[in-house]
């Protein structure tokens, strides 16, 4: 009897090791394939599919596998790069639509790019298949969007879309995606609304704003033209036009500042300034006036490129603001 029981309590141990070696490989494979591999996805059966960049040969066999009649590729025109020549050439070859969609991993949406993709999803021919470089950050805010603007799942579940099982980490950078959504979720808590599709349709074709990301730039006093080889300063006004306040810092390597790009005539880079190297804080509707120092310019016919930036993001124009531009002819 003592016998019988204590191999019954081997094959035990046998039989858990053995599920425990089994669930350690599929965990394993799994993590391999969503890390490293291709990260393909069901999102809608049939209609919507989601994946890493593929190479031309995974895409057309994906393509035929599932029906895929757009490719949606969340990286936007990258013409020369070899990727994006063989996705072309092969999205060509299947003679299926290709929309390009420049979302970042990195920074806030744009709000154009945004709309843009609303756009393609109510205009394309499905079945679609998502796309960016890993199919994890880019790719998984894309499918919230999707979600959010074309079924009626529930804002938690449309989120989990944008999380570790596909292999997105809101640490860094790519945090910045998940605070597209606490935006979206913190104007339905002010307004008190509860997300339907056309709720969150509303809100991010008219009332997403990017964070502080917005401006509205003015140059006080343009000169008509600058006196060569003399430097000046531009007076600008800068007015914060986002829904958080503007943070600006003494060094130029975090917080917001004024940027100032020169490009000669023939589009050639001449020199470049920040303004508002101080502390300093910006609330939401109001102004500040900074001087940006310009280097002295041979004569010629300059272009100026201002727009405000948050060190650690991105330019306020690559978020949807719009920038401010010049040219000005130095004698």
């Amino acid at each position: 009897m003592l016998e019988s029981t204590a191999s019954q309590r081997s094959w035990r141990r046998v039989l858990l090791r053995g599920c425990f070696l089994g669930l350690s490989v599929a965990l394993a494979t799994e993590a391999y394939r969503v890390f490293l591999g291709d990260n393909f996805h069901i999102l809608i059966p049939g209609k919507v599919f989601r994946s890493a960049q593929l190479t031309g040969a995974e895409l057309e066999r994906v393509v035929r596998a599932h029906g895929i009649r757009t490719v949606v590729n969340l990286r936007g025109s990258c013409d020369p790069n070899a990727w994006y020549v063989e996705e072309c050439q092969a999205t060509q070859r299947l003679d299926i639509n290709q929309e390009d969609i420049c979302f970042s991993s990195g920074r806030l949406p744009s709000t154009t790019e945004v709309r843009r993709l609303l756009e393609v999803l109510d205009h394309t021919e499905y079945p679609i298949l998502f796309h960016c470089r890993q199919g994890a950050d880019r790719t998984g805010l894309a499918s919230v969007i999707l979600l959010l603007a074309h079924t009626d799942a529930d804002f938690a579940k449309a989120r989990r879309q944008l999380g570790l099982r596909y292999g997105h980490l809101a640490l860094g950078r790519p945090a910045y995606l998940d605070q597209f959504l606490d935006y979206y979720g913190e104007w339905l808590r002010l307004a008190g609304l509860k997300h339907s599709p056309q709720i969150f349709r509303h809100w991010a074709e008219q009332d997403y704003c990017p964070g502080g990301c917005r401006a509205a730039l003015q140059v006080m006093d343009k000169p008509a033209q600058i006196a060569g080889g003399e430097p000046i300063a531009l007076q600008v006004r800068a007015r914060n036009d986002g829904i958080k306040p503007w943070r600006l810092r003494a060094g130029n390597d975090a917080g917001i500042h004024l940027a100032l790009d020169i490009k000669d005539e023939a589009g050639n880079p001449v020199a470049q300034a920040r303004a508002g190297l101080f502390d300093a804080e910006v609330a939401v509707g109001q102004s500040i006036a900074l001087s940006l120092p310009v280097p002295a310019l041979s004569p010629g016919r300059y272009h100026f490129f201002l727009d405000m930036i948050e060190e650690q993001q991105s330019f306020f124009f690559q978020t949807g603001s719009e920038p401010l531009e010049l040219v000005l002819e130095v004698r």
